[in-house]
C-alpha cells in the first residue's frame, strides 16, 4: 500500500492518512519530496497510473505553458488581450477591455465580476465571449477567480505558437517531463479547457512541483526560465478577502502564494502540488476532500513532524489505517429486481445477483442493458454506459445530460435489505454510492464525505 525511503519517519505520514480519513476526506494518492528523500502512498482501491482529472490544478500547467511561450518571444504579459486577439475584440471596446493585458488575466484580475466559464463552454467562440462580457473593474485592481481567463491563456499559447495547447504542453513541456501527452477536456468550440481540463496520475503531477522547485529545471534539462518560475509565484495579486488563510496570501500567475511560505497550485476537491523551495519540499496530493484549508493544516503538520525520530507508533497506526482501507466482506446477495418509474436517468429496472466474490447488477435502461460489477471484499474495475450518473463537476452545468462511459472501481456492503455498491472514479476524485433498497435505488454523489446529491428512482 505505502512505499517508503526508511529514512523518513513513517509514523508522521501514517497519522496524517489517518487524521484524514478520520473525518472523511479520501486520500487517493500523494508523493512526498523533502530533503533528498522520497515518499509514495496509493491508497486502495486506487492506482499509480490511475490520470485523474486536476480540476484548477490544471492551471499551473497552463501557466507554465505560458511562461514557455514567453521565454520563445511569443507572448508577454504586459501585451494587451485586444492586440492577442484582434478579431475577437467586440465592435464597442471599453476602456477597461482595452487596458486589459496577459498578465492581468494570468494574475486573476481581468476586470470582470465574475467567471465567466459557464457562458464560453458552449460558446461558437469562447474567446470571443470572454472579451464581449463587461470589463466592471479597472484590470490589475481587483482579484476575481476566473477559470475561463485561464482558458484564453491558454488560446493565446495557441494563438500565438499555431498548435493546439495539449500538442504544445506535449512538444515543450510534458516530454521534457517524461510524461505522455495527457487526456484533456475541451470546450465546444475545440479551445483547451486550460483552466480545469488536464488528467494525470500522481507521478506526472509530481514532477510539475520538482519543476517549479527547481526553478525551471527537471532531471538537469531547462524546460523554462528560471525568471518565469520567480515572476509566476509572486503575489501579484491581492486576494486579501478571498477566504482562510491559504486563499489570502496572493496569487501570481495560476499559483496560490501559501500563508505559511512556499507556493502551490491546487484543484477543486482536493487536488494539490505543494512546494517549499526554502525547505527543499515538494507535495503532490490527490484526494476527495471537503475542506482544502483543513487539507493544507495536515501538510504543514505532517511536514513538521516528519522529521522527528519517534517512530514508536508506527506498527498500530499502519494496521489502523489498513483496516480502514479494507473492503469488509459481505452477506450473499438473494437475486432480486427492483423496478423504476420513469426518470431522467433512464433508468427502468436494476437486477441484483451474485457470482461468487462478484455482484452483478443489470440495469435495463432506455438506451439498452448495463452493467455494474462489485467485489465482495475486493475491487472491480467496470464500465457502463449511463446517463445522469457521473459525479464530476462537469454533471452540474445545465447542458450536461449525454450518455457517457463511466470508468469505475467498484465494491458492495449489505446492510439488512439494502444493498450499496460503492464506486469510485479512477479518473475523477469522486465516490458514487448506489443503494438498492427494497423498492428504490438511491444514488449518491459524495465530495469530501458531503453529500451533495441524493436521487431515489423508485
Amino acid at each position: 500500500m505505502i512505499t517508503w525511503n526508511k529514512a523518513c519517519n513513517t509514523n508522521a505520514l501514517l497519522q496524517y492518512i489517518k487524521e484524514n480519513t478520520a473525518d472523511g476526506a479520501n486520500l487517493r494518492a500523494f508523493k512526498l519530496y523533502r530533503k533528498g528523500l522520497e515518499v509514495t502512498a496509493v491508497l486502495p482501491p486506487h492506482k499509480e497510473e490511475d490520470a485523474m482529472h486536476l480540476y484548477s490544478l490544471s492551471k499551473s500547467f497552463t501557466s507554465i505553458s505560458v511562461g514557455i511561450a514567453r521565454d520563445m518571444g511569443l507572448l508577454d504579459v504586459n501585451e494587451k488581450m485586444i492586440d492577442i486577439f484582434p478579431e475577437c475584440v467586440p465592435e464597442e471596446i471599453s476602456e477597461n477591455l482595452a487596458a486589459m493585458t496577459l498578465g492581468d488575466v494570468l494574475s486573476m484580475q481581468s476586470g470582470h465580476e465574475v467567471c465567466h466559464l459557464d457562458k464560453m463552454r458552449f460558446s461558437e467562440n469562447a474567446v470571443k465571449t470572454f472579451l464581449a462580457m463587461p470589463v466592471v473593474y479597472q484590470p490589475g485592481t481587483k482579484f476575481i477567480y476566473s477559470t475561463g481567463g485561464t482558458c484564453v491563456c491558454g488560446a493565446a499559447v495557441e494563438k500565438r505558437s499555431g498548435m493546439k495547447l495539449n500538442d504544445f504542453m506535449e512538444k515543450y513541456l510534458f516530454s521534457k517531463l517524461g510524461i505522455p501527452k495527457p487526456r484533456v477536456l475541451t470546450l465546444a468550440d475545440g479551445t483547451h479547457a486550460g483552466g480545469i481540463g488536464i488528467f494525470l496520475p500522481i507521478d506526472h503531477l509530481f514532477r510539475m512541483g520538482m519543476l517549479m522547485k527547481n526553478k525551471g529545471v527537471y532531471n538537469g534539462v531547462r524546460v523554462v526560465s528560471e525568471e518565469w518560475c520567480d515572476m509566476a509565484v509572486q503575489p501579484i495579486a491581492d486576494n486579501s478577502c478571498n477566504g482562510t488563510p491559504d486563499w489570502v496570501a496572493g496569487y501570481g500567475y495560476q499559483f496560490w502564494v501559501n500563508a505559511e511560505s512556499g507556493f502551490r497550485g491546487d484543484g477543486a476537491f482536493g487536488q494539490l502540488c505543494v512546494i517549499l523551495p526554502e525547505e527543499d519540499t515538494v507535495f503532490a496530493l490527490q484526494a476527495e476532500a471537503g475542506n482544502m484549508q483543513i487539507e493544507i493544516d495536515r501538510i504543514y503538520a505532517m511536514l513538521k513532524n516528519i522529521d522527528e525520530a519517534d517512530l514508536s507508533a508506527e506498527a498500530a497506526l499502519l494496521a489502523e489505517v489498513e483496516t480502514h482501507y479494507q473492503t469488509q466482506k459481505a452477506s450473499p446477495v438473494e437475486e432480486k429486481t427492483v423496478t423504476f418509474v420513469p426518470n431522467e436517468a433512464g433508468l427502468l429496472s436494476a437486477t441484483l445477483k451474485t457470482e461468487g466474490d462478484v455482484l452483478r447488477v443489470r440495469l435495463e435502461t432506455e438506451y439498452g442493458v448495463q452493467t455494474l460489477m462489485a467485489g465482495n471484499g475486493c475491487w472491480v474495475d467496470c464500465a457502463p454506459m449511463l446517463r445522469y450518473c457521473n459525479p464530476s463537476i462537469n454533471a452540474l452545468d445545465p447542458h450536461f445530460g449525454l450518455i457517457e462511459q463511466l470508468s469505475l472501481r467498484c465494491a458492495y456492503e449489505t446492510e439488512g435489505d439494502t444493498v450499496k455498491v460503492i464506486c469510485k472514479h479512477p479518473d475523477t476524485p469522486h465516490t458514487q454510492v448506489f443503494s438498492f433498497e427494497k423498492d428504490a435505488l438511491r444514488l449518491s454523489a459524495n465530495y469530501g464525505g458531503l453529500r451533495i446529491s441524493e436521487i431515489a428512482y423508485r
